[in-house]
């Protein structure tokens, strides 16, 4: 785990300085790679070329100042020298698919679990002064305790967590004026919303502190619960994390120019409600982004507004940003055409991700029995080819891997279509990921046009102390960085 502390010349030594923990978890060593230590490592080099200028300290629970980050799902070779027929036959061929890419990481200090990373929290927050900003950024993987979403956990190193109530807990020592802001993009993460309410408890009033959030979370399409990866949700160039901050800097995670300005009222800087709606925008992961005005909205909406209006398109700034997103994916703007189209591409993209899962278990299951035929054909010949992490494997593969595997080159029968076989099943799981993150953007589409609806109920309907609330967390959101 790997937390990169980004603090605009030391904390309290500045008036009205933005002071940002970024925190990159990685529950233990076994993690297949570490993307989220490298976006934290890349958004402490992006703060640092932000106006003002910040000194960077690093924590890692790895004593090595190097990050390797791997990208599983490249294609492996079939040579021998990579003992890729032994990998096949024995499930582990993915793992010669993975290349990486060294990262150097400044300074760095040991043990950075749950407990150091709340101990340095607990001492930096209650040194920022009212005119100060805070910024806490993280990525990683999440837990969520189904019977309670305040208990989603922030998954830190050594198996450790940090759950919405330690969070709220520790947060509750920055003084009550000074804005807070919180980006998080693990999976489970809209519970850590509650971080706006009091004592981060389920209840429409906000909390005292002055707090807002900006979450993204993935969603799944087929109901399988397997859209919570290692390196948090669906990272890459496109994730909500990368878009948010590339919104910031006017530059992708590559370094080249953002093709359109996320300056929204042309004040010649973004703030984090207008980088959040570009990356809601531009974003083509599977993660649906809820900045806290959102969540507010559709908190504070009572059960007979939910029927009284379900068909208008207001024209707020929610209506606007829905047909941007529109224009995007190629889709009508507005009306009866936009809703036609949306029905459409989404029953056909649902048909086609059902179709591809079916394929998917039967491949799979064929994939099984082709392994379990070539397994038992090589273990009568080497059976020390069948205990790993003996003596008599090692053996094994010093004398007799060579000829083994030209033994399973030569199962004509088998081992090819076992090749074609594995190879299909990984095209169908980039199918599956391409049609689930289109799918996500016909969700994120709805839920705008919903929210446009949302924000003109409120405008109407909502009472002077809702509308105070509302208020203050737009001010939260649209401060600079």
């Amino acid at each position: 785990m790997v937390l990169a502390c980004a603090l605009a010349g030391g904390l309290g030594s500045a008036a009205g300085a933005t002071h940002a923990w970024l925190v990159a978890g990685e529950p233990d060593a076994r993690s297949p790679d570490n993307r989220s230590a490298a976006t934290t490592l890349w958004l402490a080099e992006t703060l640092r070329g932000l106006p003002g200028g910040s000194s960077t300290q690093t924590f890692t629970a790895d004593p090595t100042p190097e990050v390797i980050e791997t990208r599983p799902g490249g294609k492996a070779t079939d040579g021998q020298a990579a003992l890729q027929p032994l990998a096949r036959v024995f499930g582990q061929q993915a793992f010669n698919a993975v290349s990486g890419r060294r990262f150097r990481i400044g300074s760095t200090l040991a043990g950075a679990r749950a407990d150091t990373l709340s101990a340095a929290l607990d001492k930096d927050f209650a040194t920022l002064g009212t005119a100060d900003r805070g910024l806490l950024v993280y990525t990683g993987p999440g837990l969520s305790d189904a019977a309670d979403s305040a208990g989603n956990t922030l998954r830190l190193w050594d198996n450790t967590g940090l759950s919405v109530r330690e969070l709220d807990a520790l947060a509750s020592h920055v003084p009550a004026n000074t804005p807070m802001r919180f980006v998080l993009s693990q999976c489970h993460s809209s519970g850590f919303q509650r971080l706006i309410r009091p004592s981060a408890r389920d209840l429409r009033s906000l909390g005292r502190h002055n707090r807002c959030a900006f979450t993204a979370e993935p969603v799944d399409h087929l109901g399988t619960g397997q859209r919570c990866p290692a390196g948090g949700a669906d990272p890459g160039s496109g994730d909500y994390t990368t878009q948010l901050f590339s919104a910031l800097t006017g530059r992708t995670r590559t370094g080249s120019p953002l093709l359109r300005s996320a300056d929204l009222d042309g004040n010649r800087v973004v703030s984090l409600h207008e980088a959040h709606l570009y990356a809601v925008i531009e974003g083509d992961s599977a993660e649906l982004p809820r900045a806290s005005t959102e969540t507010y909205l559709e908190r504070w909406q009572p059960v007979w507004l939910r029927y009284v209006d379900t068909v208008t398109e207001p024209d707020n700034e929610y209506g606007r940003v829905s047909m941007a997103l529109a224009e995007r994916l190629r889709l009508p703007l507005r009306g009866r055409a936009l809703v036609d189209a949306l029905e459409t591409r989404q029953k056909e993209m649902t048909g086609r991700l059902h179709r591809l899962v079916e394929e998917s278990q039967r491949v799979g299951a064929e994939i099984d029995r082709l392994q379990a035929t070539l397994r038992r054909a090589l273990t009568q010949r080497w059976p020390a080819a069948a205990h790993p992490h003996t003596a008599a494997y090692a053996q094994f593969l010093a004398n007799d891997v060579g000829v083994a595997q030209n033994f399973l080159l030569g199962q004509t029968a088998t081992y090819p279509v076992l090749v074609a076989k594995q190879d299909r099943l990984v095209r169908i799981a980039q199918e599956q990921q391409t049609l689930d993150r289109s799918l996500t953007q016909l969700d994120k589409l709805m839920r705008l046009r919903q929210l446009a609806r949302l924000q003109a109920q409120f405008d109407r309907h909502a009472s002077a102390q809702a509308q105070q609330e509302y208020a203050r967390l737009t001010r939260c959101e649209r401060l600079p960085l």
